[in-house]
């Protein structure tokens, strides 16, 4: 039963007072009386490294136990992570195009996943080459805990801590044998997922040692087999590729510019037949933008099948009553899958020769496009991750005090093979292109009579789907396959111990040092680093890293205690040196106030100074290929819009658009690379709250906490659509500076389309502010009927936009225009999912009794507000206003801004539709069973109300965005056997 004494109050105010609570996830607070707490041993809270008994002064830290993810009913550490209420856009096995490599990310207050430290057993995991952590590298049958600690940390533990940390805690001292079983499957019977698991221990009073191995099973989920993601814009005709609609204008039946027509086959015609030489165009005729693009959407994973094997293993030795020897072993190897639709042929190499035996126009044709969908473009995934640690760990008794102290040694690398089906190699495309005949066996032959071209097999591509032979795609086809690998040595030694006595009690200290080396590479594909497979981005190798030394102090002053209305006053000061190989030296410092005046109130207050030093790709990326999407501010609106404002008309005319220019590719061919001179980001966080524990309500506490984070100096690039609005709407030189167009139409055929741009790495100036409020009220009790909690966790964000909390069209330090406050809205286009949520929270009611547990949670996703111009652009383009009734309020205005003479400069009523996505509530229940022979059964059911994600117009290659959850019930079940 849970008891209310004071002890209580001071453990929860450490461990769940102020601590987020998943949806389906409770924290954990141990309680223990008064005579019971004095032998509690010290033991080390992730946010500090000073170890304790008296745990009033540790920082809110959300503590989700091995029981509580269990009870959600998820079988992966990035999905137990993402549903929390401070978690913010994050890529995960939902997002397919924009996450080709299958990676799980943890995003704490929607700063970046670079911004956020994952630790395991308090130690880094290995990151990325771009600095963030594939938490799929992570087993979760391995997972004892996760503690969170929502507030930056950098003074303890150095780079990356600026919005927050989680520390994952791994089994140990398991006694015995469990072997455990998962399986579910959505209610459209897809989508099935099994997990399967055993641990082995034994555990003496010397010794012990673990054994975990666990196999982890997801199979995909087709975008076709939903309707929402059954075509690019759900609720617009399906094949519309010009004035905003999202179908893609190269398709199986082609694209050809002749005369200054692009001409297309007749999708009810047969076209050009196969192995035979084709003369007649009757079959062709001019390509409708309206009705002839190709749906993309059905053969798009929006769950991406993954499979995971995983083995673990940990073991301990008392050398001495005060003296420990740890180590661990875990190694994990995940294979996952992406699936895109047949790859998009264009550009240089499609240009027909006019003597190609395919060729009916009989003339030269270039800026052809033409989408073979024989087969998709497959993106395969294999990584593995090794960790080796070992430590020591003991205390020691000197002047009259005793030093608690470790060291440990830890190794962690991660390699990454990309096996990609479904490209083309770009040299023998052109030459199946050019000249070709059918000789005197009736064999199709590239080159001419007089000089033939052995084994080369001519293409066609004016015969529609069925146009294409095995024998063509055998000749042309490439599988690439793309290396990359980082790892991680890591040096750590701390001591603690209490220094001297004040008045209100001990002074605490923990000293440490930490030396560190990460390096890393990557290898791409010989063939795309001389750019000869099509539509796979080129790219050069990277290869990097970098060493650091760093030393830390912190100290705990109980300033006052036992006193009228201060029962305790205490001042927590840390700092930390970092001397980096690449940039150089920082020291970043943390002050935090615990003010209780009785035992039921706690206030609390902090500051902390953050960095994060460049990750490995930001400083030493090869220059690739990228394809943002973005909006061209010269393409022509469609009938119905509002026309090219005049001044940015000039500029375009001044660029060479040519008049009457209609964007055709919204993917913008880009080059993007790293940067050896970036300096570190640098970050400012305040934090205060209250925790309320009454004792005439027992069981109640309630937390309420505000927090503000100041990036300034961000890595980043700029975005495609920031080079576009700051040549042509604002007319900065510097930005044009960063394009060019094709002026001859060798890319597609649309003379003016951008065929270059530059998007490399720098640090900015300016950066951003994050600031909101989390409110966490938790009640438990017991009645005849049972045990019972009530949870509910909230997390409000006030501002997320730019530094120096800038409204929309103030200046920023970078002297660009502030896009204004983020929250509440959907950012357009954003691969890896835009929501920034005002309010997320989440409910759970639980309830126990004997043998038997149940649980039902409730998920709320608030308001987002998205832009809604494509939809208005494809009403305007297919003359049917009635399709503007889509967006919640399509004929919106609000004030522009334009830079002039590099100031704001108002434009009012500017036409701004946009589009309201509906709260969410997602609802989940399971219940479960603990047998007399030392069983647990549960079963359980996700999305009890079959909740649909709202349609987002803006959302990226879909029209959902990926941090909803996947339409369908989730229905599973679990065996645990105990033994």
């Amino acid at each position: 039963m849970f008891t209310n004494t004071k002890v209580t109050h001071a453990v929860r105010l450490a461990l769940v007072f102020g601590a987020a609570s998943t949806a389906a996830l409770s924290t954990n607070a141990v309680a223990q009386e008064t005579e019971e707490a004095k032998k509690v041993e010290r033991i080390e809270v992730t946010g500090s490294r000073i170890k304790r008994t008296d745990m009033e002064t540790a920082q809110p830290v959300l503590a989700i136990s091995q029981e509580d993810i269990s009870r959600s009913g998820l079988v992966s550490v990035g999905d137990v992570l993402k549903e929390i209420s401070t978690n913010g856009a994050a890529l995960g096995l939902q997002t397919n195009n924009g996450n080709t490599g299958g990676a799980s990310r943890v995003n704490l207050r929607n700063c970046s996943s670079n911004r956020t430290l994952v630790l395991v057993n308090g130690r880094r995991w290995v990151a990325d080459l771009n600095g963030a952590v594939d938490l799929s590298t992570i087993p979760l049958a391995a997972i004892r805990s996760v503690e969170i600690l929502k507030d930056g940390a950098s003074s303890i533990y150095g780079t990356d801590a600026m919005c927050g940390v989680v520390n994952i805690i791994t089994k140990n001292d398991f006694d015995g044998a469990e072997i455990s079983a998962y399986n579910g499957q959505t209610s459209f019977e897809d989508g099935k997922r099994e997990t399967y698991s055993a641990t082995f221990g034994t555990s003496t009073e010397k010794s012990n040692a673990l054994i975990n191995v666990s196999y982890t099973k997801q199979e995909p989920i087709m975008g076709g087999d939903r309707e929402i993601s059954s075509v690019p814009i759900y609720g617009l005709p399906a094949n519309v590729s010009i004035n905003g609609g999202r179908a893609s204008p190269t398709t199986p039946y082609g694209q050809f510019p002749v005369n200054g027509v692009s001409m297309t086959l007749d999708p009810s015609k047969a076209g050009c037949v196969a192995n035979k030489v084709c003369t007649s165009t009757a079959d062709f005729r001019p390509f409708n933008g309206n009705t002839d693009g190709y749906n993309f959407a059905p053969v798009n994973y929006i769950q991406q099948p993954s499979e995971t094997l995983s083995l673990y293993a940990q073991g301990g030795y008392a050398i001495t009553d005060t003296l420990n020897w740890k180590t661990e072993v875990l190694f994990n190897e995940r294979t996952s899958t992406a699936q895109l639709a047949a790859q998009p042929l264009s550009g240089t190499p499609m240009v027909v020769d006019a003597a190609n035996m395919y060729n009916p126009f009989k003339t030269r044709i270039s800026g052809a496009s033409f989408r073979p969908i024989v087969s998709p473009r497959v993106f395969g995934a294999e990584v593995d991750t090794w960790r080796f640690g070992t430590s020591l760990d003991g205390e020691f008794e000197l002047v009259d005090r005793t030093f608690t102290w470790d060291a440990a040694a830890t190794y962690s690398d991660n390699s990454f093979v990309a096996l990609k089906e479904g490209f083309f190699h770009s040299g023998r495309f052109t030459t199946a292109m050019g000249p070709s005949f059918v000789n005197a066996q009736g064999v199709p032959t590239c080159g001419t009579v007089a000089a033939p071209i052995a084994g080369c097999v001519p293409f066609n591509v004016f015969g529609g789907p069925t146009g294409v032979t095995q024998a063509m795609l055998d000749y042309v086809s490439v599988a690439p396959r793309d290396l990359a690998y980082a790892k991680m040595w890591d040096y750590s030694a701390n001591i603690t111990t209490d220094l001297f006595e004040l008045p209100a009690g001990m002074v605490q200290v923990a000293a440490g040092t930490e030396i560190r080396r990460e390096s890393g590479f990557t290898s791409p594909e010989p063939l795309t680093v001389l750019g000869q497979v099509l539509g796979d981005n080129a790219a050069t190798p990277t290869k990097g890293g970098y060493g650091l030394k760093e030393v830390y102090l912190e100290a705990n002053l109980p300033l006052l205690a036992d006193m009228t209305m201060v029962e305790s006053l205490d001042l927590s000061v840390s700092t930390r040196y970092s001397d980096y190989s690449t940039f150089g030296d920082t020291t970043n410092s943390s002050y935090k106030l615990t003010y209780r005046p009785t035992s039921e109130v706690m206030f609390r207050a902090s500051f902390n100074e953050g960095f994060r030093a460049p990750s490995i790709q930001e400083l030493y990326q090869g220059m690739n290929d990228s394809r943002p999407t973005a909006n061209d501010p010269c393409s022509t609106p469609p009938a119905g819009s509002a026309p090219i404002a005049a001044d940015i008309a000039a500029r375009c005319a001044a660029a060479g658009v040519p008049v009457g220019f209609v964007q055709k590719l919204p993917q913008i061919q880009a080059k993007v690379g790293g940067n050896p001179d970036l300096q570190p980001e640098t970050s400012e966080s305040w934090a205060g709250g209250v925790v309320y524990s009454p004792d005439f309500i027992e069981g109640l506490s309630l937390t309420l906490d505000w927090y503000r984070i100041e990036i300034a100096n961000a890595v980043g690039s700029y975005s495609a659509q920031r080079v576009f609005d700051g040549c042509y709407k604002e007319g900065d030189a510097k930005y044009c500076q960063l394009l060019t167009r094709d002026k001859t139409g060798a890319l597609n055929g649309n003379i003016g389309e951008v065929d270059f741009m530059a998007l490399t790495n720098q640090n900015f100036k300016g950066g951003s502010h994050v600031e909101g409020v989390d409110l966490n009220i938790d009640y438990r009790f017991t009645t005849d009927y049972g045990t019972w909690r009530i949870n509910n966790d909230n997390a409000y964000v006030i501002y997320d936009g730019s530094l120096g909390k800038l409204k929309r069209g103030e200046l920023t330090q970078d002297g660009s225009l502030s896009l204004g406050n983020a929250s509440g809205r959907l950012t357009a286009g954003a691969s890896g999912g835009g929501t920034a949520y005002r309010l997320k929270s989440n409910t759970t009611l639980t309830w126990s009794k004997d043998d038997w547990n149940a649980s039902v949670t409730a998920q709320y996703l608030g308001k987002l507000t998205e832009e809604c111009n494509l939809v208005i652009g494809v009403a305007n383009g297919l003359k049917q206003p009635a399709l503007k009734n889509l967006c919640s309020n399509p004929d919106g205005t609000r004030m522009g801004y334009t830079l002039s003479n590099g100031q704001p400069k108002e434009v009012p009523n500017e036409a701004w539709a946009t589009n309201e996505l509906k709260a969410t509530v997602y609802f989940d229940g399971q219940i479960g069973w603990t047998s007399p022979w030392n069983s647990d059964i549960s079963v359980g059911v996700r999305n009890i109300f079959d909740k649909e994600p709202p349609v987002a117009y803006s959302a990226f290659a879909n029209s959902f965005d990926p941090n909803y959850r996947t339409p369908g019930r989730f229905y599973y079940v679990s065996f645990t056997q105990k033994f």
